[in-house]
């Protein structure tokens, strides 16, 4: 078996698991971006094979088909949507983590600590629509104690929004 071997697994000294395993460094890449129960899309890649899914609401549906319409079926060579959509900012996620450019500016799970407002939260509210720091506030109540993390808020927003000259390092 050419690029496979056979690996034994134990489960327990009486059970075990005989399994193909591929001898390529390569592992499968999955890139996945979403808005919490609504939209999902999905880059994968193996053995250089790409797909390409997704599923949500009608808006996103539209617009992905729109877009693959004028930009051809290479998702790699699409350029970046410029509007503001949840289905725009998804895309724009999703193609910026496909060319290794995504970078977003708040790495810790929670953003608010007054609140314990998780930054994943504060995340799909601004996708969702929640494009200023008053209306993330309203939507998740993050930044409406000390205001320590509002700062934070805005620097999340603008890179969602592309606003990258408003971002401070």
């Amino acid at each position: 078996m050419k690029g496979r071997e056979l690996v034994y697994i134990p489960l327990s000294q009486s059970v075990c698991v005989l399994t193909l395993k591929s001898m390529t460094k390569e592992k499968p890449k999955s890139i996945q971006v979403h808005l919490n129960g609504r939209d999902h899309l999905e880059f994968s890649e193996d053995q250089g094979k790409s797909q390409f899914r997704f599923i949500g609401c009608h808006e996103l549906n539209q617009f992905l088909t729109n877009y693959r319409q004028h930009h051809g079926d290479n998702i790699k060579s699409w350029p970046l949507p410029e509007g503001l959509s949840h289905s725009e900012l998804l895309l724009k996620e999703l193609l910026l983590k496909i060319k290794g450019q995504w970078n977003f500016p708040y790495q810790a799970d929670e953003l608010c600590h007054c609140r314990c407002v998780p930054t994943a939260i504060v995340d799909q509210a601004i996708l969702a629509g929640a494009h200023t720091p008053e209306a993330v506030s309203r939507w998740t109540s993050a930044s409406t104690a000390c205001g320590t993390c509002r700062s934070d808020v805005e620097k999340m927003i603008n890179y969602r929004l592309g606003l990258k000259d408003k971002v401070k390092a």
